[in-house]
């Protein structure tokens, strides 16, 4: 593991001694428990080969998350593949506002717009089991994650997945949607990005079709529809964006605009209300 973590720190991988500790827990199915008590046990060399394998594949900047095919995000652990975004910890502040504005004791209509994983409505939808939850991306591959993720945690029959552009497809509730959350792409292609994020993580996902605030241009006219009155709407933004895409909900209709910061202190989510 020491030596795994040298080849890592020399290839420019930042956390280094954590991913190789993961990648070897990955080969051997063990706990971090199992690593202590066990670390005096000669490495089996099938097992040996295996980590030499993916130590090298991570030294080629291949994100964590595509070799060990998993990645934790709030409550779960969520299946990862190049098709989807990798979940962030930033991202759970969306989950957390959605669950200060959704009262547990009452039913809701929540649509995830852009879910990539399904990491936003699954989470939602185990902690608010009244909630009818819709989850809907442009691409038809992240959709079939998605479904696994769904399956893979017992909540396929409580999220409904559809595949389209932004809230189109779920034009036939528009004014009914009690919950709107997205993380859409926001990422400017001229932005310094780490390997791992630009050769490996889906540009559909990243980089919006136009300027970095093209897609929010067209988000929140669609939202001020789809809402009910009062109802609201969560979305993250990039560092450095809040203030322009609050502007852009306000000129949509949108009230009660409101941001919150990340653990950085970086504002990451903005709120915005239908009127009454």
């Amino acid at each position: 593991m020491r030596e795994a973590a040298a080849r890592l720190r020399a290839a420019g991988v930042r956390a280094a001694e954590w991913d190789a500790e993961l990648l070897l827990r990955h080969v051997l199915g063990w706990s971090r428990a199992d690593l202590v008590a066990r670390s005096g046990e000669p490495l089996p060399a099938d097992a040996a080969e295996r980590f030499g394998a993916l130590v090298e594949r991570r030294a080629a900047r291949v994100p964590l998350q595509h070799l060990t095919g998993v990645q934790a995000f709030w409550r779960h652990e969520f299946l990862v593949t190049p098709e989807v975004l990798i979940p962030r910890p930033e991202t759970e502040l969306l989950v957390e506002r959605s669950l200060e504005l959704l009262p547990a004791t009452n039913p809701a209509l929540v649509v995830d717009v852009g879910t990539g994983t399904g990491c936003l409505a699954l989470s939602i939808a185990a902690e608010r089991p009244l909630a009818r939850v819709f989850g809907l991306d442009l691409s038809p591959a992240a959709l079939q994650v998605a479904r696994r993720n769904a399956v893979r945690l017992g909540l396929e029959a409580r999220v409904d997945w559809r595949q389209g552009d932004l809230l189109a497809p779920v034009d036939e509730l528009h004014g009914q949607i009690d919950l709107i959350v997205s993380n859409p792409p926001y990422v400017d292609p001229a932005d310094p990005l780490e390997p791992e994020v630009r050769d490996h993580e889906p540009a559909l996902a990243l980089f919006p079709p136009g300027e970095p605030l093209s897609v929010y241009r067209r988000l929140w006219p669609q939202v001020a529809i789809a809402l009910r009155p009062d109802g609201r709407a969560l979305v993250e933004v990039g560092a450095g964006q809040a203030d322009a895409v609050a502007d852009l909900a306000r000129a949509a209709g949108l009230v009660e605009v409101e941001t919150w910061p990340d653990l950085q202190g970086i504002p990451r989510v903005v709120g915005a209300a239908r009127p009454r």
